[in-house]
């Protein structure tokens, strides 16, 4: 979910008034009221800037286009009304054609069987257990929230449609603007609290409020949505500026989920301290009970066995251990020592060493322990290198195109990956045609590099190998990383080939969530991050639009995905454009559009990639294995977040007495080649 600023400076103040404490609870109507407000103004001012542009124009020409598309985008938000509609079931459409997705496949096991606990582990204890405001995005946001609690909708692993979640029905209006959605009737939060559709317009508020601090989703819930709409307990409609398909719809607010009002009563001033180490009830069937939370050690979730998604499609042969453990083990070598011992149930073992090196083991062997090759066809995590274009150095493209073909990523695949994996082409991977097939890594080359660096004016070189300028400005960058082995391994690899080009990196290793709340303030020069993201689109918009990098003084704007702190108005036109379409062709076109500009500028040195993860596991650890769902869907990125698996009670405790009486089981090497893109 993405953003915007476009707004006037009153805006920046505070849309609450200050004596909404929450001493009193926090007045949710109230806030409402405000914000409605502050998106009416925000409406009026956007559609004067565009009257504007439109009346200097040109008459016919592109720019003229534009701003009369951007006249009709706001006439048509403006003529709706209050942004938080309250009405009754008698308002809506007559002849609504609502689907509920119960014909697609069941994208998990009926085999699978309830109870058990699952350990594994996270390689640091997250800032915050807050699902929104400062440091909520990074840590353990998927394990705590968005891989086990329930939206709008879903999509279905296998085939990519939509599937239902807390809403078990939808529907769209004639022109596809505006979604309809009717709630299961029992769905509750994870404190058995029953899920209303208010709680979706409060999740809004809560998120928009000054008090949560949340730019990204003031920015974007302000821009994606026109109108959210109430009509009873269970029955809810939201609005998009621009028309959407069913997978656009979902693309944009399936994930998004409600908000318990119970939990949030003492939301306002200092909600970032009071809340930091609550866990919100959610959605799903998972909760962290009060003293569950060892800080810096571990995180315990307990499943709510009567969870009211137990027995639904699509969800009740998912989300099976009665607990998750997971701890915090900051070295993998530690973390597969500990599975090896028996203390985890798996590892990831898709680096090459760990596979066909660490697991050749006894275990493996006497079938204590299973291995699995299992090919993916899920959107690649940008590996590889972000520039930062407000550093003074940086803002050169001859630097940026030296630096690209200084990286060695080749040299990292043959020794660090042994071959198995292959370089990433650009900054998006793995979304079908909506990739630019034109746009391809810069090779490495020390002599293009150079020249390039020579253009910047970086032409003498010191004794110490190093370019510098006349002015004795050396070449030099300092490289931020998360300090893990196998990062700081890459990263060392990458510095003394980077030498010979006349480039002195720096390395800078550190924890990961400190890398990556670094890169989302922009405090680095060179940074190694990379995002998990998500299908069906890719979303341009937070990484390239100008508003993510500076704030209407010219700050630059912090806690957004906008590392590069890229600032170009085509661009800015484009992702725009691309965010709002709802035709599939014009989306590819500038998609590809967005990629080239991107390549050209040379903002990204892309890295590794791979299209498949490797497993060993414990054998009671079961996955599913029917006709359909092999190992786990497709359209997963690692195979544990779709929680499909299963702890096999009988066959630990068996598995247990054969490593005490030396009993053994064949040998297991599972490769899943089912999903596999040729």
């Amino acid at each position: 979910m993405r953003w915007f600023f476009l707004f006037l400076p009153v805006f920046l103040f505070s849309c609450e008034s200050e004596n909404e404490r929450y001493e009193d609870g926090f007045d949710f109507d109230n806030a409402m009221s405000n914000l409605n407000n502050f998106v009416k103004n925000w409406n009026v001012n956007q559609l004067k800037e565009a009257n504007e542009e439109l009346a200097s124009a040109d008459p016919g020409s592109v720019a003229a286009k534009d701003a009369a598309k951007k006249v009709a985008r706001f006439e048509r938000r403006i003529a709706l009304g209050d942004y938080f509609s309250f009405r009754t079931p008698a308002d809506l459409p007559v002849g609504l054609q609502w689907k509920n997705g119960l014909d697609e496949p069941e994208d998990s096991d009926p085999a699978a069987k309830k109870g058990g606990v699952f350990r594994y582990f996270v390689s640091s204890f997250p800032p915050t257990l807050r699902p929104f405001g400062p440091a909520s995005n990074s840590g353990m946001r998927g394990e705590l929230y968005d891989d086990v609690q329930l939206g709008l909708v879903a999509m279905n692993r296998l085939n990519s449609s939509v599937v239902p979640a807390t809403a078990k029905e939808w529907a769209h209006g004639p022109n596809k603007r505006t979604w309809y959605f009717r709630l299961h009737e029992d769905a509750a939060y994870s404190d058995d609290v029953e899920v209303m559709a208010r709680d979706f317009a409060i999740s809004a508020s809560l998120r928009m409020s000054d008090y949560g601090d949340s730019p990204f989703y003031k920015q974007y819930l302000r821009e994606e949505i026109a109108q959210i709409t109430i009509y009873d307990e269970h029955t809810l409609s939201v609005t998009f500026p621009e028309a959407k398909s069913e997978l656009g719809m979902y693309n944009t607010i399936g994930d998004f989920a409600p908000s318990p009002p119970h939990f949030y009563e003492e939301f306002g001033v200092g909600y970032e301290e009071r809340y930091n180490w609550k866990h919100q009830p959610n959605t799903g069937p998972y909760y962290v009970r009060e003293g569950d939370i060892e800080k810096g050690v571990s995180i315990t979730l307990t499943r709510n066995k009567n969870w009211w998604g137990n027995d639904k499609k699509f969800y009740r042969y998912r989300y099976n251990p009665d607990k998750i453990v997971w701890r915090v083990i900051r070295d993998v070598t530690k973390g597969f020592e500990l599975f090896r011992a028996g203390q985890l149930d798996i590892a990831m073992v898709s680096s090459p060493k760990a596979w066909y090196e660490k697991t050749e083991i006894n275990k493996v062997y006497d079938g204590y322990i299973e291995r699995h090759w299992w090919f993916n066809d899920f959107p690649r995590p940008q590996f590889g290198v972000e520039m930062n274009l407000d550093k003074e150095k940086l803002k050169d493209v001859n630097v940026r195109l030296g630096l690209a073909h200084a990286l060695n990523y080749d040299k990292v695949i043959k020794v660090q990956f042994w071959g198995d994996y292959n370089r990433l082409p650009g900054f998006v991977d793995g979304f079908g045609d909506f990739v630019n097939p034109n746009v391809t890594p810069r090779p490495f080359s020390p002599q293009k590099a150079r020249e390039f660096f020579a253009k910047a004016g970086f032409t003498k070189e010191g004794g110490d190998g190093i370019l510098r300028k006349p002015d004795g400005t050396r070449l030099e960058f300092t490289l931020s990383h998360y300090a893990i082995k196998t990062y700081s391994d890459i990263m060392s690899i990458l510095k003394t080939e980077a030498r010979s080009s006349g480039v002195d990196l720096i390395l800078d290793g550190k924890d990961p969530s400190i890398v990556f709340t670094d890169a989302m303030d922009k405090k680095f020069e060179l940074t190694a991050v990379a995002w998990s993201v998500q299908p069906p689109y890719f979303s341009f918009y937070e990484y390239f639009h100008s508003r993510n990098a500076y704030d209407e003084q010219g700050n630059l704007k912090q806690k957004t995905n906008n590392v590069f702190a890229y600032n170009d108005p085509q661009m800015d036109k484009w992702v725009e454009e691309y965010r709002q379409t709802s035709d599939n062709e014009l989306k590819k076109e500038l998609a590809h559009k967005i990629q080239a500009q991107v390549h050209e500028r040379c903002v990204f040195v892309p890295g590794w990639k791979r299209d498949f993860e490797r497993v060993a596991c414990w054998r009671w650890l079961r996955w599913p294995n029917t006709e359909t769902v092999k190992f786990c869907p497709p359209v997963v990125s690692y195979p544990y977040e779709h929680y499909s698996f299963w702890i096999d009670e009988e066959m630990q405790e068996e598995t247990r007495s054969a490593i005490r009486s030396g009993r053994t089981f064949p040998e297991v090497e599972n490769v899943v080649e089912m999903y596999r893109k040729k």
